[in-house]
C-alpha cells in the first residue's frame, strides 16, 4: 500500500517550518534528474524556501544524501533553502554527514515510525554531529601470525612462497593478507593465492579477471614447494608470464582507467611521495561482512609522512554520487576508535588531519566541484585532477582545484 505523504505532513505541522506541501511530480523528477527512489516535496508558503526529501526505505545512504541535496538545490536558486530528510532510520554516519551540509542547504533528518503516534520525530541537531564511535574491525595479520596455525613444516613452504614473490616486488606484486586467504597482486589484479586449508595451505595461481576461456586453462597451475625448498617450476613460469601479459596491457594503453591508477597509487613514487609520502597499506579487516563502511575504506589510498596521514579517494564514474559515498565514509573516520591510534611501519604515530583528497579527471572536476556550494567545510575535500598524459608519462605532476577561483599547480610538493 502506498503512503500518503501529505496525510502525514499535516498531522504533524509543528515538525517543519513550512506547511501545504506540493509533490514533485513524476514528469518533474526526470526533467530535473531526480533519482525516482524518493519522494519529494516542496513548501506552498512563498517567502521561505522549504524541502523535504522522502523514503519508507534507504538501500544506499549516499543515494539518499545526494539526491536532498540535489532537491534543496533545484529549490534554492542561490537562497537559502531548508531541506527535510525523512526515513525510517539513519546511520550514525549519515546523520554525521548530513551535519556537513552547508552553503545554500540547510539540512535536518527527521525519523519516520509508521506505527507510532505521532510518527514523525525531528533529530536535535546536536545529534546529527553525535560523539558515538565507529569500530573498524580487526587488526589486519602478518604473515607470521596468518601462518600460526599451519603445522611447522607449512610454516616454513609459506616463508618460501613469500619470499618468491618478495622477489617480484621490483614487478609491482604485493601482498594483502585475508583472514582465510592471502593475495598476491599486481595493482588490482590478484596473480596468486594462498588459502589456509587445514593445518597446510594451498598455493595457485589466479586469472579470473580474463576473459580469454583457454587462457585461464592455460595459467591456472597450482604451486607447491618441492624437496629441496624451491616453488615448482611451472607455477614460477605461469606466474612470469602474467606479469609479462599485465605489464604488456599497460605498455599498449589497454588497461582500464582505475587499474592504471590503481597501479601508480600503490607504489606511490614521484609526486605522490613528494606530496603525500609513502603508501601505507589498510590494517583493518571488517568482523562480519555487514559492515560496509569498512569494506569500501579498503578501497582508498593511504599515505604517510612525517607523523601525517593522507586520505585519497579517487573517483572516476558517476562523480556526484562517489563525492557523496565519500562524505559518508569520512564521517566514518573521524569517529572511528582505531584511526586515532594509527601508526607507521616503524610503530610512530600517525595523526590524519580529517581531508578525504578526490583525486579525478578534469572532465570530472566541475561536477565534484558542485558539491562545494554543498558543504559547510569545503576545504575538507580538496580536488585534485590527474595531468591531461598521465596515461602514457605517469603521475608527474597534480593539479589542486580546491577554491572555485584558485588553481595551485603541483610539481612535486604542495
Amino acid at each position: 500500500m502506498s503512503i500518503t505523504w501529505n496525510m502525514i505532513w499535516e498531522a504533524h505541522p509543528d515538525v517543519f517550518i513550512a506547511r501545504n506541501w506540493l509533490e514533485c511530480p513524476e514528469d518533474k523528477k526526470k526533467e530535473n534528474r531526480l533519482s525516482p527512489l524518493f519522494h519529494y516535496f516542496m513548501g506552498g508558503e512563498t517567502t521561505l524556501r522549504v524541502g523535504i526529501i522522502a523514503s519508507s526505505s534507504i538501500m544506499h545512504e549516499e543515494e539518499f544524501l545526494l539526491a536532498g541535496v540535489l532537491w534543496g538545490n533545484r529549490l534554492s536558486n542561490g537562497a537559502k533553502t531548508v531541506i527535510y530528510y525523512v526515513a525510517p532510520n539513519f546511520s550514525t554516519a549519515f546523520l554525521d554527514g548530513v551535519s556537513k551540509i552547508g552553503g545554500n542547504i540547510c539540512a535536518r533528518a527527521v525519523y519516520w515510525r509508521e506505527k507510532l503516534t505521532p510518527s514523525l520525530y525531528l533529530i536535535p541537531e546536536i545529534q546529527q554531529g553525535n560523539q558515538s564511535r565507529y569500530a573498524l574491525g580487526e587488526e589486519r595479520q602478518d604473515l607470521k601470525r596468518w601462518g600460526h596455525s599451519l603445522n611447522p613444516v607449512a610454516q616454513q613452504q609459506l616463508r618460501i612462497v613469500n619470499a618468491f614473490f618478495d622477489s617480484l616486488a621490483y614487478r609491482r606484486v604485493r601482498i594483502e593478507i585475508k583472514p582465510q586467504h592471502i593475495a598476491f597482486l599486481w595493482g588490482n589484479f590478484e596473480i596468486a593465492e594462498v588459502r589456509r586449508k587445514g593445518k597446510k595451505f594451498e598455493l595457485n595461481s589466479k586469472v579470473r579477471w580474463l576473459k580469454n576461456t583457454e587462457q585461464v586453462l592455460k595459467w591456472q597451475k597450482q604451486g607447491w614447494v618441492d624437496a629441496s625448498g624451491f616453488l615448482n617450476s611451472e607455477f614460477c613460469t605461469v606466474i612470469l608470464k602474467i606479469l609479462d601479459y599485465l605489464e604488456d596491457l599497460e605498455k599498449e594503453g589497454k588497461l582500464r582507467t582505475q587499474d592504471l591508477l590503481a597501479l601508480w597509487l600503490h607504489q606511490g613514487e614521484g609526486v605522490l611521495k613528494s606530496l603525500w609520502g609513502s603508501p601505507w597499506p589498510w590494517p583493518w579487516l571488517p568482523k562480519e561482512r555487514s559492515e560496509n563502511s569498512v569494506l569500501d575504506l579498503e578501497d582508498w589510498y593511504f599515505f604517510q609522512a612525517n607523523g601525517q596521514l593522507s586520505v585519497v579517494c579517487p573517483i572516476f564514474e558517476k562523480p556526484l554520487l562517489k563525492a557523496s559515498h565519500s562524505i559518508l565514509l569520512a564521517c566514518v573516520l573521524e569517529k572511528s576508535l582505531l584511526l586515532v591510534c594509527a601508526k607507521d611501519p616503524q610503530g610512530n604515530s600517525l595523526v590524519w588531519d580529517g581531508r578525504v583528497h578526490w583525486l579525478t579527471t578534469l572532465g570530472m572536476e566541475e561536477d565534484l566541484r558542485r558539491w562545494y556550494c554543498w558543504l559547510d567545510d569545503m576545504e575538507k575535500f580538496p580536488i585534485w585532477t590527474l595531468p591531461e598524459h598521465w596515461k602514457d608519462k605517469g603521475i608527474d605532476e597534480l593539479n589542486c582545484r580546491t577554491l572555485l577561483n584558485h588553481s595551485l599547480m603541483q610539481k612535486g610538493y604542495s
